[in-house]
């Protein structure tokens, strides 16, 4: 449970070893370069760009990206489970498959074939909607073109809303227009679609009439029978259906390339992750200027490597990292147990170099504080058994291992507090352990969760004592420890005990505070104004104990949602066959339900309690992330060198 100490180095090398160098150096894997920016004034030095080189790289990233994303949109409905196992590969397999892999053929060969059904799919909706165009007039048996080409009569096919057909009707009777027809074939949306017809003496008359009533002309495009060229459009639709069925099936036997994919993926990724490092570097014409970190336990490992490469050809000086220097990188070491609750810190920000892991120190209080807020058997056995199978039976990259193991950890220490608070799925069951009923014992949980809060809140403010000693501050654990034990805890105590020996504890611990808290401030009036802001900032200590009351809140509100579950369940049980089908329904539908939101709650609200209430007494963070040159992908586990 440590931060991994660092040593910092300075190399010189010649440009035309970089690429070997790169290689090698993405093989050890654990170098860190410092990004170095070229001085105004420096004329001999220019900054390395591989603008074309990452465009390349680029380039092919997508065209890979594209390929998966194809495959499995297409296989996505496929009963049989496709090849979505996490491989673990070492580096040097990954550039030997991902190299030797024809993907431009692939690449070339499935693009084609989406671009064909594209096409295929263009020509389907083309005449989907020609048929939509023709469907209204589907029941004319004659050739249209050669009736409107006709000088005999005058015709014209078109619509006309439904609320003025009659009088239409109408106004062709009154006006004595005997020669002309207007002859509804069908409907739709409120519109009937037509054929208008006249002798070629009433023509003129009759166009103005149906302008008059909102005549809309639509011309038939077909150039044969309605009715046959319909049958042959549907004819001609089935035949493209089965041309894209076809292509469909060979875009889905690419399903068998899906594990060379992720490979070549990942091969691409750690491509551009070493390219792109040089980016990192200074050069000038004959020789690159390299600035890093090695962790120091590899910093032997890391020469040889060089001695390997470059031979006698370039100058390194290594020296242990300074603590106080913000550019190192963190990488945090702790066991299995705690490292699942590296997650949490990570989330708020890593630590400092000069500062310690908290890693190890909140994993214990974040356990508890989850598992008290979800405080129920049922719910973490539920979570464990699930955790535990699915880490089983399928292969997740190695961050979300992480989280699956923190949230086991989380399940665990729900059955925990289950147990003691004799809850199963809110009581559903009559259990004969328990200490604490969580619908009736209200004080208890409120002074326990009062219990937990203090103590992890004296907790923390013991780890600022720790990291002063350890600095060699010791005046900082007497005046911003000690001080703070004394005016806090004597508060509490004389509010429990009426002690006046608290009472002149508590102002001791003030008035060293007061006095002593801006003892960096020269004068001792700005010392004394800035003890006074301090002292001001134990009314802080009443919100974070407040704050901790939401362990009470939330468990109790968990609890009696799954007790009114269990209640509308119980009722429905009582009436009949049916009613306990439906009761079962919502036993598992509403009991899920409220698991998943106990466990959201728990996970979001503990973060709270630690990032709020118990890192500001003693964590600052802001550390930068270690950057490997390997990188693992959501189907690659690249194997580092040193593991198993």
């Amino acid at each position: 449970m440590a931060i991994v100490k660092m040593d910092k180095f300075n190399l010189l090398s010649f440009d035309s070893d970089r690429q070997s160098l790169l290689n090698s150096l993405q093989a050890f894997n654990y170098v860190h370069f410092n990004d170095l920016v070229k001085e105004n004034d420096e004329n001999y030095i220019s900054e390395v760009r591989e603008t074309q080189r990452l465009a390349e790289i680029d380039e092919s990233l997508n065209k890979v990206n594209y390929a998966i994303d194809v495959i499995k949109d297409y296989t996505k409905d496929l009963p049989e489970e496709l090849n979505d196992k996490v491989s673990d590969l070492s580096l040097e397999e990954v550039n030997r498959r991902g190299s030797n892999f024809t993907f431009d053929l692939i690449y070339e060969k499935l693009r084609n074939l989406v671009t064909k059904r594209e096409k295929l799919v263009q020509n389907r909706d083309s005449l989907n909607q020609k048929q939509s165009e023709l469907s209204p007039w589907q029941d004319i048996d004659v050739n249209m073109d050669k009736l409107y080409r006709s000088d005999r009569f005058f015709m014209e096919t078109g619509t006309i809303s439904s609320r003025f057909y009659e009088d239409l009707q109408k106004a062709l009777v009154e006006r004595n227009l005997d020669g002309t027809l207007v002859y509804k074939l069908s409907e739709r949306d409120g519109n009937y679609y037509v054929v208008a017809l006249s002798t070629n003496k009433e023509a003129e008359n009759f166009s103005e009439i149906l302008r008059e009533f909102g005549f809309s002309r639509v011309k038939i495009a077909a150039d044969s029978e309605v009715n046959n060229y319909l049958t042959d459009l549907s004819g001609q639709e089935d035949q493209i259906n089965k041309e894209i069925q076809a292509v469909d099936n060979e875009i889905i036997d690419f399903k068998k390339y899906l594990e060379d994919l992720y490979i070549y993926q990942a091969y691409i990724i750690n491509c551009r992750k070493k390219e792109a490092s040089s980016e990192n570097f200074l050069k000038t014409r004959q020789m690159n200027i390299i600035e890093g970190y090695v962790p120091s336990d590899k910093s032997e490992e890391f020469k040889a490597d060089l001695n390997q490469i470059l031979g006698e050809k370039y100058i390194l000086d290594v020296i242990p990292a300074q603590k106080d220097d913000p550019n190192v990188p963190i990488i945090l070491k702790n066991n299995k147990l705690v490292e699942p609750y590296e997650n949490v810190v990570e989330t708020y920000a890593l630590p400092k170099y000069s500062e310690l892991d908290p890693t190890g120190i909140i994993a214990p209080f974040y356990t508890i504080f989850t598992g008290f807020m979800i405080g129920d058997l049922g719910y973490g056995l539920i979570g464990v058994i699930a955790i535990l199978l699915a880490l089983k039976l399928k292969d997740f990259p190695k961050s979300t291992q992480k989280t699956l193991k923190l949230f086991l950890g989380i399940s665990l220490s729900a059955c925990v507090f289950g147990f003691i608070f004799g809850s199963v799925f809110g009581g559903i069951i009559d259990v004969p352990f328990g200490w604490i009923d969580t619908t009736t014992d209200i004080n208890q949980l409120i002074l326990i969760s009062l219990i937990i809060g203090g103590f992890s809140l004296f907790f923390a403010l013991g780890v600022k004592g720790y990291m002063a000693i350890r600095d060699g501050h010791f005046d900082g654990v007497i005046f911003d420890v000690l001080s703070w034990y004394m005016a806090v805890g004597g508060a509490i105590a004389l509010v429990i005990t009426k002690n006046p020996i608290a009472k002149y504890i508590m102002i001791a611990g003030m008035v060293m505070i007061l006095l002593f808290a801006g003892r960096a401030i020269k004068s001792w009036p700005g010392r004394i104004a800035s003890g006074a802001y301090e002292l001001y900032g134990i009314t802080s200590w009443i919100g974070d104990f407040v704050s901790f009351l939401r362990l009470m809140a939330l468990v109790l509100s968990g609890g009696f949602v799954a007790y009114s579950v269990n209640l509308i369940v119980k009722m429905m049980a009582g009436s009949g066959i049916g009613g306990l089908i439906g009761g079962i329904i919502i036993f598992i539908v509403f009991q899920l339900f409220n698991m998943f939101l106990s466990y959201l709650s728990a996970y979001v609200h503990s973060l709270r309690l630690i990032y709020v209430e118990m890192f500001n007494k003693f964590y600052e963070g802001g550390g930068i992330k270690f950057r490997e040159m390997v990188e693992d992908t959501n189907f690659v586990n690249i194997i580092r060198r040193g593991e198993k």
